[in-house]
């Protein structure tokens, strides 16, 4: 056999080879391509909102009664006082778009701000029209990723506000059976006519937080040797349901405490019940709902 015809399989063999890597690796570009262009529905809320033409044209009215042009609240002014945060420069996490969230044909500013640091924070922040080129201040929500559905309605998570309770910050309570809690973290909030509101908690709701609550209180009471020690993640998960109880049935703290000592019948149950009220008081302190 000559040379000629010995090697010519050698090269077909390779350039099948070359062709079908190529395709592989195309394919797996796509796929990541695909991941990287995914956006979540907040992100794209703002990215394919409706922006001003000449920004130094709006005026929004701050919490504090301040009027500034909307450029200035995009350059490093503070949105809650209106003063300017000393060494700022431009905010690169700042955005904002005008969206008609409760269908009334006027459209409302909505202003997104991440504050930077290690697991934190989102700023959403909702001003209402009150003449042309105006806007004033309504609410703000300050937490973890606040979700904005294609509904234009918030689901606001608690993820933030609980992150430390007795445990770290990545740390969860773990069941991988058929019957374990339903995880709740979030509350849904509702813009209608220069109000916001919290979307109350139905039947099912109800019985979800009490069916968690009560498989979670019957679990081995697992002892924290110290203020430093951090457990399993079932008091967060516990103080996730009670938020969300809290929230969405009223905002009526002898209720939420009735239901607490219900189903949490530990030991700590004081030390936990002072520590959920304390960050409920952060929570209220940070956001207008």
């Amino acid at each position: 056999m000559s040379l000629q015809k010995r090697i010519l399989p050698v090269i077909c063999f390779l350039l099948i080879s070359s062709l079908v890597q190529a395709q592989e690796d195309s394919v797996l570009f796509q796929r990541d391509s695909v991941i990287e262009l995914y956006t979540d529905p907040t992100t794209n809320f703002f990215k394919t909102g409706e922006k001003a033409s000449i920004p130094v044209k709006i005026f929004v009215i701050t919490k504090t009664g301040k009027t500034l042009a909307l450029t200035n609240l995009l350059k490093g002014i503070d949105l809650n006082t209106g003063k300017w945060v000393s060494g700022s420069g431009t905010k690169t996490f700042i955005d904002y778009t005008f969206a008609d969230l409760d269908n009334d044909s006027n459209k409302e500013l909505v202003i997104s701000n991440f504050t930077g640091g290690a697991h934190c924070c989102d700023e959403i922040y909702i001003y209402k029209n009150i003449a042309p080129n105006k806007f004033q201040y309504v609410v703000k929500m300050f937490g973890g990723h606040t979700i904005i559905t294609p509904k234009r309605e918030f689901e606001f998570s608690f993820d933030e506000s609980f992150g430390y309770f007795f445990t770290c910050y990545a740390c969860g309570y773990a069941d991988t059976t058929d019957a374990a809690p339903i995880p709740l973290r979030s509350i849904t909030l509702r813009y209608n006519k220069g109000k916001i509101s919290i979307v109350p908690g139905d039947k099912e709701l109800s019985n979800t937080i009490n069916d968690n609550l009560g498989k979670l209180g019957e679990l081995p009471f697992g002892k924290l040797d110290d203020e430093l020690a951090m457990d399993d993640g079932l008091r967060k998960e516990v103080a996730m349901n009670l938020a969300v109880f809290y929230y969405s049935f009223g905002r009526s703290m002898p209720e939420t405490q009735m239901l607490f000592k219900k189903y949490y019948r530990y030991p700590d149950a004081t030390k936990v019940w002072t520590a959920f009220t304390k960050s409920l008081l952060y929570i209220k302190k940070d956001n207008d709902f």
